[in-house]
Protein backbone atom coordinates (compact mmCIF):
# COMPACT_ATOMS: atom_id res chain seq x y z
CA UNK A 1 0.00 0.00 0.00
CA UNK A 2 1.39 3.41 -1.01
CA UNK A 3 1.97 6.16 1.57
CA UNK A 4 -0.73 8.42 0.13
CA UNK A 5 -3.23 5.53 0.25
CA UNK A 6 -2.36 4.86 3.90
CA UNK A 7 -2.74 8.56 4.67
CA UNK A 8 -6.13 8.81 2.91
CA UNK A 9 -7.49 5.67 4.60
CA UNK A 10 -6.32 6.90 8.02
CA UNK A 11 -7.79 10.37 7.49
CA UNK A 12 -11.17 9.07 6.32
CA UNK A 13 -11.35 6.47 9.09
CA UNK A 14 -10.58 9.15 11.69
CA UNK A 15 -13.20 11.48 10.21
CA UNK A 16 -15.82 8.74 10.20
CA UNK A 17 -15.06 7.85 13.81
CA UNK A 18 -15.46 11.49 14.85
CA UNK A 19 -18.67 12.02 12.87
CA UNK A 20 -20.37 8.65 13.33
CA UNK A 21 -19.08 7.41 16.66
CA UNK A 22 -21.49 7.05 19.57
CA UNK A 23 -21.71 5.24 22.88
CA UNK A 24 -23.18 2.13 21.26
CA UNK A 25 -20.30 1.89 18.80
CA UNK A 26 -17.84 1.66 21.68
CA UNK A 27 -19.20 -1.81 22.45
CA UNK A 28 -17.61 -2.93 19.15
CA UNK A 29 -14.14 -1.69 20.09
CA UNK A 30 -12.84 -5.26 20.40
CA UNK A 31 -13.68 -5.80 16.73
CA UNK A 32 -12.30 -2.74 14.88
CA UNK A 33 -13.44 -3.90 11.43
CA UNK A 34 -17.02 -4.38 12.62
CA UNK A 35 -16.90 -1.05 14.42
CA UNK A 36 -15.73 0.78 11.29
CA UNK A 37 -18.44 -0.92 9.20
CA UNK A 38 -21.08 0.05 11.76
CA UNK A 39 -19.99 3.69 11.79
CA UNK A 40 -19.76 3.90 7.99
CA UNK A 41 -23.25 2.41 7.63
CA UNK A 42 -24.59 4.81 10.27
CA UNK A 43 -23.23 7.81 8.36
CA UNK A 44 -24.62 6.41 5.10
CA UNK A 45 -28.10 6.03 6.61
CA UNK A 46 -27.91 9.45 8.26
CA UNK A 47 -27.33 11.12 4.90
CA UNK A 48 -30.03 9.04 3.20
CA UNK A 49 -32.66 9.67 5.87
CA UNK A 50 -31.95 13.40 5.93
CA UNK A 51 -31.74 13.90 2.16
CA UNK A 52 -28.13 14.99 2.45
CA UNK A 53 -26.53 12.98 -0.35
CA UNK A 54 -26.41 15.83 -2.85
CA UNK A 55 -29.04 14.57 -5.34
CA UNK A 56 -32.79 13.85 -5.05
CA UNK A 57 -33.93 10.44 -3.80
CA UNK A 58 -36.48 8.50 -5.82
CA UNK A 59 -37.32 4.85 -6.27
CA UNK A 60 -36.86 3.31 -9.70
CA UNK A 61 -40.61 2.84 -10.14
CA UNK A 62 -41.18 6.57 -9.53
CA UNK A 63 -38.93 7.55 -12.44
CA UNK A 64 -39.45 4.75 -14.95
CA UNK A 65 -42.79 3.72 -16.45
CA UNK A 66 -43.57 0.90 -14.04
CA UNK A 67 -46.75 -1.09 -13.68
CA UNK A 68 -48.46 -1.31 -10.31
CA UNK A 69 -46.80 -4.70 -9.77
CA UNK A 70 -43.31 -5.66 -10.94
CA UNK A 71 -41.97 -9.20 -10.46
CA UNK A 72 -38.22 -9.66 -9.98
CA UNK A 73 -36.20 -12.85 -10.04
CA UNK A 74 -33.41 -13.58 -7.55
CA UNK A 75 -30.66 -16.17 -7.72
CA UNK A 76 -27.57 -17.43 -5.88
CA UNK A 77 -29.56 -17.51 -2.66
CA UNK A 78 -27.61 -20.48 -1.31
CA UNK A 79 -24.19 -19.62 -2.70
CA UNK A 80 -23.09 -17.45 0.22
CA UNK A 81 -22.56 -14.46 -2.07
CA UNK A 82 -26.08 -13.02 -2.18
CA UNK A 83 -26.51 -9.33 -1.37
CA UNK A 84 -28.67 -10.11 1.67
CA UNK A 85 -26.47 -8.92 4.49
CA UNK A 86 -26.78 -7.63 8.03
CA UNK A 87 -27.24 -4.10 6.65
CA UNK A 88 -30.02 -3.68 4.12
CA UNK A 89 -28.53 -1.23 1.60
CA UNK A 90 -27.21 -3.89 -0.81
CA UNK A 91 -30.53 -5.74 -0.68
CA UNK A 92 -32.22 -2.50 -1.72
CA UNK A 93 -29.66 -2.13 -4.50
CA UNK A 94 -30.15 -5.55 -6.09
CA UNK A 95 -33.93 -5.30 -5.96
CA UNK A 96 -33.88 -1.93 -7.72
CA UNK A 97 -31.35 -3.09 -10.32
CA UNK A 98 -33.59 -6.05 -11.09
CA UNK A 99 -36.55 -3.68 -11.36
CA UNK A 100 -34.71 -1.52 -13.90
CA UNK A 101 -34.30 -4.59 -16.11
CA UNK A 102 -37.90 -5.71 -15.62
CA UNK A 103 -39.28 -2.25 -16.43
CA UNK A 104 -37.16 -1.13 -19.40
CA UNK A 105 -36.62 -4.64 -20.82
CA UNK A 106 -33.15 -3.94 -22.21
CA UNK A 107 -31.88 -5.77 -25.27
CA UNK A 108 -28.27 -4.91 -24.45
CA UNK A 109 -26.85 -4.45 -20.94
CA UNK A 110 -23.26 -3.40 -20.35
CA UNK A 111 -21.63 -3.72 -16.95
CA UNK A 112 -18.21 -2.56 -15.74
CA UNK A 113 -17.07 -4.67 -12.78
CA UNK A 114 -17.94 -8.36 -12.99
CA UNK A 115 -16.31 -9.67 -9.79
CA UNK A 116 -18.14 -12.96 -9.14
CA UNK A 117 -20.93 -12.21 -11.58
CA UNK A 118 -23.74 -11.57 -9.09
CA UNK A 119 -25.18 -8.49 -10.81
CA UNK A 120 -24.58 -9.88 -14.31
CA UNK A 121 -26.54 -12.97 -13.28
CA UNK A 122 -29.46 -10.85 -12.08
CA UNK A 123 -29.44 -8.71 -15.22
CA UNK A 124 -29.74 -11.94 -17.21
CA UNK A 125 -32.50 -13.28 -14.94
CA UNK A 126 -34.59 -10.11 -15.25
CA UNK A 127 -34.15 -9.18 -18.90
CA UNK A 128 -35.88 -10.59 -22.02
CA UNK A 129 -34.78 -14.00 -23.30
CA UNK A 130 -33.02 -12.49 -26.32
CA UNK A 131 -31.08 -9.89 -24.32
CA UNK A 132 -27.30 -9.81 -24.23
CA UNK A 133 -25.36 -8.92 -21.10
CA UNK A 134 -21.77 -7.77 -21.58
CA UNK A 135 -19.72 -7.63 -18.39
CA UNK A 136 -16.21 -6.20 -18.30
CA UNK A 137 -13.48 -6.87 -15.74
CA UNK A 138 -9.72 -7.15 -15.54
CA UNK A 139 -7.96 -10.19 -17.01
CA UNK A 140 -7.45 -12.86 -14.35
CA UNK A 141 -3.72 -12.41 -14.32
CA UNK A 142 -1.30 -11.48 -11.57
CA UNK A 143 0.33 -9.08 -14.04
CA UNK A 144 -2.64 -6.69 -13.92
CA UNK A 145 -1.75 -2.99 -13.96
CA UNK A 146 -4.12 -0.03 -13.88
CA UNK A 147 -4.04 2.81 -16.37
CA UNK A 148 -5.57 5.27 -13.90
CA UNK A 149 -5.46 5.84 -10.15
CA UNK A 150 -7.24 3.29 -7.94
CA UNK A 151 -8.27 3.28 -4.28
CA UNK A 152 -7.05 0.87 -1.61
CA UNK A 153 -10.53 -0.71 -1.59
CA UNK A 154 -10.25 -1.29 -5.35
CA UNK A 155 -6.94 -3.05 -4.82
CA UNK A 156 -8.50 -5.35 -2.22
CA UNK A 157 -11.39 -6.15 -4.57
CA UNK A 158 -8.99 -6.92 -7.42
CA UNK A 159 -7.14 -9.44 -5.29
CA UNK A 160 -10.43 -11.06 -4.28
CA UNK A 161 -11.46 -11.20 -7.94
CA UNK A 162 -8.19 -12.83 -8.96
CA UNK A 163 -8.64 -15.48 -6.27
CA UNK A 164 -12.25 -16.30 -7.19
CA UNK A 165 -12.80 -19.66 -8.86
CA UNK A 166 -16.07 -19.30 -10.74
CA UNK A 167 -18.91 -16.96 -11.65
CA UNK A 168 -22.27 -17.28 -9.95
CA UNK A 169 -24.11 -17.56 -13.25
CA UNK A 170 -22.16 -20.63 -14.37
CA UNK A 171 -24.41 -23.61 -15.09
CA UNK A 172 -27.51 -21.42 -14.82
CA UNK A 173 -30.26 -21.34 -17.43
CA UNK A 174 -29.32 -17.78 -18.40
CA UNK A 175 -25.54 -18.21 -18.63
CA UNK A 176 -25.66 -18.13 -22.45
CA UNK A 177 -26.93 -14.53 -22.30
CA UNK A 178 -23.79 -13.33 -20.48
CA UNK A 179 -20.63 -12.39 -22.37
CA UNK A 180 -17.49 -11.86 -20.27
CA UNK A 181 -15.02 -9.29 -21.53
CA UNK A 182 -11.53 -8.77 -20.11
CA UNK A 183 -9.67 -5.48 -20.10
CA UNK A 184 -8.90 -2.41 -18.04
CA UNK A 185 -11.96 -0.21 -18.61
CA UNK A 186 -9.64 2.79 -19.13
CA UNK A 187 -8.14 1.18 -22.24
CA UNK A 188 -11.06 -0.96 -23.50
CA UNK A 189 -12.43 -0.14 -26.97
CA UNK A 190 -16.10 0.71 -26.41
CA UNK A 191 -16.74 1.85 -30.01
CA UNK A 192 -18.55 -1.39 -31.09
CA UNK A 193 -21.18 -0.60 -28.42
CA UNK A 194 -21.72 3.09 -29.22
CA UNK A 195 -25.43 4.05 -29.13
CA UNK A 196 -26.48 0.41 -28.66
CA UNK A 197 -26.66 -0.10 -24.89
CA UNK A 198 -30.05 0.15 -23.15
CA UNK A 199 -28.78 -0.24 -19.58
CA UNK A 200 -25.24 0.60 -18.49
CA UNK A 201 -24.11 -0.29 -14.94
CA UNK A 202 -20.90 1.21 -13.53
CA UNK A 203 -19.34 -0.73 -10.66
CA UNK A 204 -15.65 -0.94 -11.50
CA UNK A 205 -12.80 0.95 -9.85
CA UNK A 206 -14.10 3.59 -7.44
CA UNK A 207 -11.50 6.33 -7.84
CA UNK A 208 -12.80 9.58 -9.30
CA UNK A 209 -10.59 9.13 -12.36
CA UNK A 210 -12.01 5.70 -13.21
CA UNK A 211 -15.62 6.58 -12.47
CA UNK A 212 -15.37 9.64 -14.70
CA UNK A 213 -13.79 7.69 -17.58
CA UNK A 214 -16.35 4.88 -17.23
CA UNK A 215 -19.20 7.40 -17.19
CA UNK A 216 -17.97 9.19 -20.31
CA UNK A 217 -17.81 5.83 -22.10
CA UNK A 218 -21.29 4.94 -20.87
CA UNK A 219 -22.67 8.16 -22.35
CA UNK A 220 -21.14 7.21 -25.71
CA UNK A 221 -22.61 3.70 -25.56
CA UNK A 222 -26.13 4.73 -24.61
CA UNK A 223 -28.95 6.46 -26.49
CA UNK A 224 -32.04 8.50 -25.53
CA UNK A 225 -34.12 6.37 -23.16
CA UNK A 226 -31.16 4.34 -21.88
CA UNK A 227 -30.56 4.03 -18.15
CA UNK A 228 -27.11 4.58 -16.62
CA UNK A 229 -26.61 3.48 -13.01
CA UNK A 230 -23.71 3.75 -10.56
CA UNK A 231 -23.10 1.53 -7.54
CA UNK A 232 -21.78 2.63 -4.12
CA UNK A 233 -23.06 6.19 -4.41
CA UNK A 234 -23.17 7.86 -0.99
CA UNK A 235 -20.99 5.25 0.70
CA UNK A 236 -18.63 6.77 3.23
CA UNK A 237 -15.20 5.59 2.22
CA UNK A 238 -12.36 5.89 -0.24
CA UNK A 239 -14.22 6.31 -3.53
CA UNK A 240 -14.96 8.96 -6.13
CA UNK A 241 -18.43 7.77 -7.09
CA UNK A 242 -20.30 10.42 -5.10
CA UNK A 243 -18.06 13.25 -6.33
CA UNK A 244 -18.56 12.33 -9.98
CA UNK A 245 -22.30 11.69 -9.72
CA UNK A 246 -22.94 15.00 -7.93
CA UNK A 247 -20.95 16.79 -10.65
CA UNK A 248 -23.00 15.01 -13.33
CA UNK A 249 -26.23 16.03 -11.58
CA UNK A 250 -25.52 19.65 -12.51
CA UNK A 251 -26.28 18.68 -16.11
CA UNK A 252 -28.48 15.55 -15.86
CA UNK A 253 -31.47 14.48 -13.77
CA UNK A 254 -29.88 11.86 -11.52
CA UNK A 255 -31.57 10.17 -8.55
CA UNK A 256 -30.37 8.07 -5.65
CA UNK A 257 -32.40 5.13 -4.40
CA UNK A 258 -33.75 5.64 -0.86
CA UNK A 259 -31.82 3.42 1.55
CA UNK A 260 -29.58 2.07 -1.19
CA UNK A 261 -26.31 2.98 -2.86
CA UNK A 262 -27.49 3.01 -6.49
CA UNK A 263 -27.71 6.30 -8.35
CA UNK A 264 -29.35 6.31 -11.79
CA UNK A 265 -30.45 8.48 -14.66
CA UNK A 266 -32.47 8.19 -17.86
CA UNK A 267 -30.62 9.61 -20.83
CA UNK A 268 -32.72 12.15 -22.71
Amino acid sequence: MKFNQIFNVTAITTRNLLLGGNMISLSLARNPKQMINYISESLFLYKALNQRRGIPQKNVYEVLSAENVETVKLGSLKEGEAWFMSSASYTTDIINLCMICQIIKPKIVFEIGTMRGYTAFHFALNSPDDSKIYTLDLPKSEAVSHKLKTTVIDDVHVQSYLNSQKYQFEASDVASKINCLFSDSATFDFSPYYHKVDFFFIDGAHSYEYVKRDTMNALECCHPGSVIAWHDFGCVGVNGVSKLVIEMAEKYNIYSIPGGSVAFMVLE
